[in-house]
């Protein structure tokens, strides 16, 4: 008995422990090098999957928001920007840590359009 509750409480902490949850402060830049909306992504991780949303505020003012899931392996994450509120469909972006490993950098794909993203933990 004593060994099953031990066995239970080990698992519940493990499973606790996996998840990781963090905010960044991300910018969207355009391929000429504009910067075109900034904000907050806010995201789990548990294990090699990765959820969670965006809020963003274009350069014209106005408010985009949209959902993030996919994976991180090696410290690279692969993440699609899902039911993005201007529009853009099939976004993925391809994210790798630069030398502090704070701040993730790379393209995005939606469809035939291309742009950067710079995501920094907060």
């Amino acid at each position: 008995m004593i060994k099953l509750a031990l066995t239970t409480a080990v698992a519940v902490v493990a499973f606790s422990a996996s998840a990781f949850a963090a905010s960044y402060s991300v910018t969207e830049i355009s391929s000429s090098g504009i910067k075109r909306a900034n904000g907050t992504w806010k995201l789990t991780t548990e294990g090699d999957k990765v959820a969670g949303s965006a809020d963003m505020q274009l350069d014209n003012g106005s408010v985009i928001t949209y959902k993030l899931d996919g994976k991180v392996e090696g410290g690279v994450y692969k993440l699609n920007l899902n039911d993005r509120t201007d529009g853009k469909k099939d976004c993925v972006w391809t994210g790798k840590p630069n030398e502090s490993g704070k701040v993730f950098e790379g393209p995005v794909q939606c469809g035939s359009e291309k742009f950067s993203i710079r995501a920094g933990v907060q």
